[in-house]
């Protein structure tokens, strides 16, 4: 069935509203789904999804490939750069050098392009455009097709889910601890459950596990439901987020108010003092998420940004970490900024870690600016 562009907000129509009608009338054409920065764009096809992109770095298929354990972060980095020398698609060069099969690219393809509407069905805001009759994109040269009414329908049953889900585990902070005498097989040598105990035995939170494995949110929490549910883990009060650090050389009172932190986050924006102003308006938007705040923070990346890649990419720069493991476990980090100094050791070239990690470039290369001139990893 022939239908019209179609455009508006989730406050008005809500995804499962949307994806039902579009499925309904097996739609062809993009769809494009925007809120907060993030975008993600579904090409249709008689009323199946041909092909998902997303700005999010966890969704990208070399993401679901390192997860599914098919690859390594060192194969796709090479992967990667022999993608930026041929263009050809990743999947179709892992498939020519013989990393893997042309169904497990299919498979991973399929799995991307659900978890990426999957992951916007919670949205509560945002805006989303169908318009119908454009061209096919470019593909991978493979025909992966997953029905949207199978997506919409999936919706449900995830929804109730989640709901059991956030009741064994209420933050992504929370830690766990394995229990092995309830655990009904040992885990295989190289397998994902595996590295999933080893990472909660070395008391990383259920966000760093996430981070660790290059996993989607649902299917990291179904497994630490079935663990859970079987007694092999039990849950830890969540670990409280830490406070961006503020530099001194500026008196902002002892408890600054958001607004004192957004103002001097714009100055020091006009100083071109970029690190001391995003540290400013993330804690201004880490105490009152507002628009003004998050569109502070858009525009100190904006121009930053270059400056980093400029400061920090190329040259294949190597970091070693300055501190031991116990001095770089007792920082007040982020899950990102753990994740991202595990993987310091002085073999990695900076720019490997920032491409194959589940995060996007300017989150990764503001962590390592602030590592850098904390001294806690040299160049």
């Amino acid at each position: 069935m022939t239908i019209r562009g179609l455009s508006g907000d989730f406050e008005t129509m809500p995804m499962r509203d949307l994806i039902g009608f579009l499925a309904n009338r097996a739609a062809s054409g993009v769809l494009t789904l925007e809120k907060e920065g993030t975008k993600k764009q579904l090409h249709l096809e008689s009323g199946s999804i041909i092909n998902a992109s997303s700005n999010l770095p966890r969704e990208f298929l070399g993401q679901f490939l390192i997860n599914l354990g098919h690859i390594t972060e060192e194969q796709f980095t090479k992967a990667w750069e022999t993608q930026q020398e041929t263009k050809v698609f990743l999947g179709r060069i892992l498939v020519m050098i013989g990393l893997v099969t042309e169904d497990v690219v299919v498979a991973a393809l399929a799995t991307k392009f659900r978890e990426t509407l999957q992951e916007a069905f919670d949205w509560k805001s945002g805006t989303f455009a169908f318009v119908p009759g454009l061209p096919p994109p470019p593909s991978e040269g493979l025909d992966v097709r997953v029905s949207l009414m199978d997506v919409y329908k999936d919706a449900e049953v995830r929804a109730q889910a989640w709901e059991r889900l956030r009741s064994v585990f209420p933050s992504p902070r929370c830690t766990l601890e394995v229990r092995e005498e309830f655990l009904e097989l040992t885990p295989a040598d190289g397998s994902i459950d595996l590295k999933l105990l080893a990472g909660i035995d070395s008391g990383r939170t259920i966000e760093e596990l996430a981070l660790g494995l290059h996993a989607t949110d649902f299917v990291l929490y179904q497994r630490l439901y079935a663990l859970h549910a079987m007694g092999a883990i039990s849950v830890r009060p969540p670990r409280a987020e830490p406070e961006p650090e503020l530099s001194v050389d500026i008196d902002l009172g002892e408890r600054p108010t958001p607004e004192r932190l957004l103002e001097s986050a714009r100055e020091l924006v006009a100083k071109a003092r970029y690190r001391d102003a995003y540290t400013r308006a993330r804690r201004a938007q880490q105490l009152e998420p507002t628009p003004a705040a998050a569109l502070l923070l858009k525009q100190i990346e904006t121009a930053w940004l270059p400056n980093l890649r400029a400061g920090l990419l190329g040259g294949g720069r190597r970091p070693t970490p300055s501190l031991s493991g116990e001095q770089l476990a007792a920082l007040p980090l982020s899950a990102a900024e753990r994740y991202l100094l595990s993987r310091v050791d002085g073999v990695r070239a900076l720019e490997a870690i920032v491409r194959v990690a589940p995060l996007g470039e300017f989150e990764a290369l503001s962590a390592f600016d602030r590592f850098l001139a904390q001294g806690w990893i040299t160049r």
